[in-house]
C-alpha cells in the first residue's frame, strides 16, 4: 500500500468517527508521535528495562484463561 493509498483511509477512517474521545486520543497520539521520536525504553532505567524484555519474551499462553473462565469469574463479580 502506498503511502497516499494509507493517508486515504486514515482519512476515511477519521471522517467516520463521531466520538470526541477517540479523537481527542488520535489527536494526541498523533501529536506525541510527530513531535518526538524519542524511543520510549531510554526512558527507562536498566531494572525496567530489563523487566520488560523479560515480560515480552514469556510464553504468549502464561498467565492466561480462557473466556469461559474469564465470563464465569466476570458473572460472580457482577453478582457481588
Amino acid at each position: 500500500m502506498s503511502v497516499q493509498q494509507m493517508q486515504q483511509q486514515l482519512i476515511n477512517q477519521i471522517s467516520n468517527i463521531n466520538n470526541e474521545d477517540i479523537l481527542r486520543m488520535l489527536g494526541e497520539e498523533l501529536d506525541y508521535s510527530l513531535q518526538s521520536q524519542t524511543d520510549l525504553s531510554s526512558l527507562l532505567n536498566e531494572e525496567d528495562l530489563n523487566e520488560l524484555k523479560a515480560l515480552a519474551n514469556e510464553p504468549i499462553d502464561k498467565n492466561t484463561m480462557s473466556l469461559d473462565e474469564f465470563n464465569n469469574i466476570m458473572e460472580q463479580w457482577r453478582m457481588k
